[in-house]
């Protein structure tokens, strides 16, 4: 099933979001609000089809945009109230903010998907009224021995995240960093909560 063979009977279609390699759309599909991803050009069907993938994997944790549809050269997922982490982060909110991308990025880890874009979470993270994240766009994402999701989101707190906290010891989380990127272990792990808990 293409987006083409689905798209007239979506009630109140709206173009959302552009990228190179695909669209967003949001609308209703037999009364349920979705986002509709679709690839821009068929060279990008791919990594479509990859996110599908992805997100069902993911979804079995809580993390991710709810899928329903994973059609040929589009996904459908419950559609997000939410705003960009950008616009929500502040200093009375990050550490619960913080405390559930820490969470989410070491799930990704033990899962072996390596998300590729933690270190700059603005964009690509959503917030809803709750104060509770979703990870979007798991297009770049892939599967990996090379795990960097908890290593990268520590190079966002330590420098561009750093400002939403206390003063804390970098080095010390610097440290910590080095120790988990060689052993992914729940115990090298649980040195980040020190900061964040």
């Amino acid at each position: 099933m293409k987006f083409k063979d689905i798209k007239s009977k979506i009630k109140n279609l709206q173009l959302i979001g552009e990228g190179w390699r695909g669209e967003v759309y949001r609308g209703y599909l037999d009364n349920q609000e979705l986002a509709f991803k679709v690839a821009s050009e068929e060279q990008f069907i791919p990594n479509i089809q990859k996110e599908a993938q992805i997100l069902k994997i993911v979804n079995q944790y809580g993390i991710g945009g709810k899928l329903v549809i994973a059609g040929e050269d589009f996904i459908a997922y419950e559609f997000i109230h939410g705003q960009p982490l950008k616009k929500v982060i502040n200093k009375e909110n990050a550490k619960a903010l913080i405390s559930q991308l820490l969470k989410q990025a070491r799930i990704l880890d033990k899962l072996g998907i390596n998300k590729e874009e933690m270190h700059r979470p603005y964009t690509n993270v959503l917030v809803d009224d709750n104060l509770k994240v979703y990870l979007i766009d798991f297009e770049r994402s892939k599967f990996s021995k090379n795990l960097q999701n908890v290593t990268q989101l520590i190079q966002f707190i330590i420098g561009e995240g750093s400002k939403y906290f206390p003063e804390f010891d970098k080095e010390k989380l610097i440290e910590a960093a080095k120790v988990y990127k060689k052993i992914k272990q729940k115990k090298t792990f649980r040195k980040y909560w020190i900061f964040f808990i």
